[in-house]
């Protein structure tokens, strides 16, 4: 959908798009659960529905709108404990000045409730962009995050958020990108310490507090077929709460090829080794997942095929792996979906 809006001397040009894809599915571990190999995970069947809104609005040549806005729900039909819905918004606007630099906001939100997870997670802040070449664009953002996660609210936090990024276009096909991020987090509960000598006084009474820092680089290659790998690594090992140390490697390479009968495939495959420091691991490190993108090792298939200008079949399978070599626990899980998107 194209939309250009005629002011006289300047020109407001809009672009947007809505999709809105609904269908059933199966997933072999609807809990989410971590169990011993002789312990089984519980399948269910569920209907899932989403929408997607989003748009750019250009003033001039100077001033760039953007926003999104998505929402997303699963039903169950046996584990009705496991539905879910899920919105997740974003706007940011920015000026251009002296021809190499913008200056804006940015901020987003996300909000989930069901399955014993319910959160609010909001940053907002200011961004500073710089781009001196065509090939050349770098982004400076520092903002506040608060992280509310209301079934342990403990586990509620905030604090300031900065990230750089940087990235360089070879050509058409070829780019890189580099960035790296603090996350100072002050939580609305106390540290939890290691257990000491039988007898010794425990230490005083101190807040969580995690010093999150991560940096990452990525490659893209976009022709006859798209591709891109990335590493990122998150270290939280600066935490003084015990078993939330943590250290984390992610791996991950996409792919998407055109097939014949006009068919699209799309795949991913991540793997992510995770160290936890103190030899424990206590099922409440990083909160934020967004809904699919769990914190274990996965691979994804997605096969798409246009019905008319509108309409898009599509058959996605995900499965996720992961282990708890400390007790032996095992993460398994199987996600299968037959889906009808309609594009605007």
């Amino acid at each position: 959908m194209l939309l250009l809006l005629s002011t006289g001397a300047s020109a407001a040009d809009f672009q947007g798009r809505a999709r809105l894809w609904v269908g059933p599915a199966f997933d072999s571990n609807a809990k989410r659960d971590f169990v011993s190999s002789t312990v089984a995970t519980q399948p269910d069947l569920f209907l899932f529905g989403s929408g997607q809104l989003e748009g750019i609005l250009k003033l001039g040549e100077r001033v760039r709108l953007l926003g999104s806005y998505d929402v997303g729900g699963r039903k169950f039909v046996f584990a009705p404990t496991e539905d879910t819905v899920v919105q997740a918004a974003q706007l940011e606007g920015t000026v251009t000045f002296a021809n190499y630099f913008a200056v804006g906001l940015a901020g987003h939100a996300r909000d989930r409730r069901g399955a014993e997870r319910d959160y609010t997670d909001l940053v907002g802040g200011a961004v500073v962009d710089f781009f001196p070449t065509p090939s050349v664009d770098m982004r400076v953002q520092v903002s506040a995050h608060r992280f509310l996660f209301y079934n342990r609210f403990s586990y509620s936090f905030w604090g300031p958020d900065g990230t750089v990024s940087a990235r360089y276009r070879f050509n058409r096909r070829h780019s890189v990108s580099v960035f790296g991020s603090y996350n100072a987090r002050t939580f609305n509960g106390l540290a939890r310490h290691a257990p000491g000598p039988e007898g010794a006084e425990p230490p005083p009474d101190e807040t969580r507090f995690d010093p999150v820092f991560g940096a990452g680089a990525s490659y893209s290659f976009r022709g006859p077929f798209h591709f891109s790998f990335s590493y990122s690594y998150t270290d939280n090992q600066g935490s003084n709460m015990y078993g939330e140390r943590v250290q984390r490697h992610r791996l991950n390479g996409t792919a998407a090829f055109r097939l014949p009968w006009a068919l699209t495939l799309l795949t991913s495959l991540t793997w992510q080794p995770t160290v936890f420091l103190d030899h424990v691991y206590l099922a409440t490190n990083d909160l934020t997942v967004v809904e699919d993108d769990e914190n274990v090792s996965s691979l994804t298939l997605k096969l798409v095929k246009p019905l008319n200008k509108y309409l898009d079949l599509d058959v996605r399978y995900a499965g996720y792996l992961g282990f708890l070599p400390q007790n032996d626990f095992l993460y398994l899980r199987h996600v299968v979906s037959l889906g009808l998107a309609v594009n605007f």
